[in-house]
């Protein structure tokens, strides 16, 4: 009995000292959400910017990783069936993963089975797929910067929509010689100039991160890897 009504005495505690917390995060949210609507109805466009551009990022850091580009473990068994002969295994085992590299090397295998085609034919196609591939991840991450340009153009226009309206009350009657009702229509203008750059600031880093990824080490993985692939296939190949 005594440990039950200790237990109760120190939730009984717990819940006190977490309520002034739980009033304080109401009111951080109730204020946020005063200032959204203040904002005008362009917050909303903004606001379905902001969760664009969050989806987006986080599904190119899940996608755009290396490893998923160009799985070294996968690299490596194609490279073994290849330099054992096994041409055909190596194109099923292709076909059976979805991932750029095996886009290009199930190419490179079809165009094998053609004795008529020569090496430099087989490596100039398989360079231009390569730049291919490339170029398709690229525009991936396109609408990251798309979202970074739009955003503060959104939020420009309603900082001036919100300022005509603000200039608007200042001019009618009610409104004459009250400084102050056109810095209040002003403050709240701004609100949406605001959220737009916060959306496009963290957005447009974003797109440059993942574009470094794909200009750095991606492509770099992607050159080597299609090279040391193509030299174990005209190594069995032979001159041609």
């Amino acid at each position: 009995m005594r440990r039950s009504m200790r237990q109760l005495s120190a939730l009984a505690a717990f819940l006190c000292a977490a309520a002034p917390a739980c009033c304080a995060a109401d009111s951080w949210f109730t204020l946020r959400f005063q200032e959204f609507e203040r904002g005008g109805v362009l917050m909303w466009p903004l606001l379905a910017c902001s969760v664009l551009a969050l989806g987006f990022a986080v599904e190119r850091f899940i996608m755009m990783r290396p490893d998923r580009i160009v799985p070294l473990p996968f690299v490596k068994h194609v490279r073994a069936l290849v330099a054992a002969g096994e041409f055909d295994r190596a194109m099923a085992y292709c076909r059976k993963h979805r991932n750029p590299a095996a886009s290009v090397f199930t190419v490179a295998l079809t165009l094998n089975e053609r004795p008529s085609i020569s090496n430099a034919v087989i490596r100039s196609t398989v360079e231009d797929l390569g730049a291919r591939e490339m170029d398709d991840l690229a525009l991936r991450i396109r609408p990251l910067l798309v979202i970074s340009n739009i955003s503060p153009l959104l939020g420009l226009l309603g900082t001036i929509f919100g300022i005509i309206k603000a200039f608007n009350v200042v001019a009618s009657e009610s409104g004459l010689g009250r400084a102050d009702l056109l810095a209040a229509g002003i403050s709240e203008a701004l609100i949406t100039t605001a959220a737009g750059l916060l959306i496009a600031i963290p957005t447009l880093a974003f797109y440059h991160y993942f574009r470094g990824i794909l200009e750095g080490r991606v492509s770099e993985r992607m050159e080597i890897t299609l090279r040391a692939f193509l030299e174990d296939l005209f190594e069995r190949r032979g001159e041609r």
